[in-house]
């Protein structure tokens, strides 16, 4: 009975541990070639001023490279546990903004609509409603675009108006992008 239990306990430690760190829904390094793979695809073009949410494709893809050309997001993206907030896929973008040193987290996620399980009703439903849910007894902010099919975590360790400022921006852009 003692194992059972020393098992259980430490199968949810481990899961805690790997799912949430206040907006870190989950990173897994087992994972990380396919972000990598992906970078590549998400670097911003030449001019920068050319990609408008209609010039990129209707996918988390897409969407990293709306936000590198357009809200200056920078960095390797790692991929993310999305199965936690019952997501179809996401990364993890960590940089500096405005002088700062790592002192911005961009979670992107998306979903497939069509095709929800019980945690991504939930999940959505509540961020719909309130802006925020909660994973593991942690109230998290998100934003979600206007399609209902992206969820952006973004935190910056800074609080000055500037910084509040570029982390509205990037809200914004994901709440617009692809919402018609």
């Amino acid at each position: 009975m003692k194992k059972i239990w020393i098992l259980s306990v430490a199968a949810a430690a481990a899961l805690a541990l790997s799912a949430c760190g206040v907006g870190d829904v989950g990173s897994s390094s087992s994972v990380r070639s396919a972000a990598s793979s992906q970078a590549a695809s998400s670097q911003a073009p030449s001019s920068a001023a050319a990609v408008t949410a209609d010039s990129v494709a209707d996918s988390l893809s897409g969407l990293q490279s709306y936000l590198v050309a357009n809200a200056s997001v920078t960095g390797t993206p790692e991929a993310m546990r999305a199965d936690m907030i019952g997501a179809k896929s996401g990364v993890k973008y960590k940089f500096g903004y405005n002088g700062g040193k790592d002192n911005v987290t961009l979670e992107l996620y998306q979903y497939d609509p069509s095709s929800l399980n019980e945690t991504a009703q939930k999940v959505l439903s509540e961020v719909r409603n309130s802006g925020r849910f909660t994973l593991l007894e942690k109230d998290v902010e998100a934003t979600l675009s206007d399609s209902g099919k992206y969820l952006a975590i973004v935190t910056d360790s800074s609080t000055d108006d500037a910084n509040r400022a570029y982390v509205q921006k990037v809200k914004n852009l994901v709440k617009g992008f692809k919402a018609g």
